[in-house]
């Protein structure tokens, strides 16, 4: 969408639109790219092409469908505002009926599981080159070898990435 922005961005500043110009400037690439998109897609609605071809349009076209735009800016950037909200107050509900436990495990498992695999791949190797280095005959061992860990940690992965959902789905399923 590089070259659609650039042209958009140009006709925005000769048309005078200072906030469809201001929206594409700063608001692209990202989560805040979705009101970027939105205002190009309306663009391309007010021209009536697909965002695609708004380059091939001659420039006084895609000035007024610019100039169309920035009549309804105001509305465009209340609307995902009001979107952002609501799917703001949706995860804070969700978060809420679930309890804590409901969500934090995850995050706090994947903390864990990332000090456990620092720990067995590189801290805990390099402290027994240390140890070894000073002259000592101790080594720590972790009680756990590297095939019994990485099964706990795609267990734990896959749990973390989509069997919670199907727990979940299994729960819901009727008798």
């Amino acid at each position: 969408m590089g070259p659609i922005v650039s042209i958009l961005i140009g006709a925005a500043a000769k048309a005078g639109a200072p906030i469809v110009k201001g929206i594409l400037e700063k608001q692209l690439g990202g989560r805040a790219g979705e009101i970027g998109g939105t205002v190009i897609d309306a663009i391309a609605e007010k021209a009536g092409v697909t965002p695609e071809k708004i380059p091939s349009l001659p420039e006084p076209q895609i000035e007024a469908a610019v100039l169309a735009v920035e009549q309804q800016s105001p509305e465009l950037i209340l609307a995902h505002v009001e979107a952002q909200k609501e799917a703001n107050r949706l995860q804070l509900a969700e978060m809420s009926k679930e309890g804590r436990f409901g969500w934090m495990w995850r995050p706090a498992g994947m903390w864990l599981m990332l000090v456990c695999v620092a720990w067995l791949m590189f801290l805990r190797p390099l402290f027994n080159a240390l140890l070894w280095g000073l002259g000592s005959t101790v080594q720590v061992e972790v009680g756990l070898d590297i095939t019994n860990f990485l099964a706990i940690f795609t267990i734990y992965t896959g749990l973390y990435m989509g069997g919670n959902t199907l727990i979940r789905t299994v729960k819901k399923a009727p008798s």
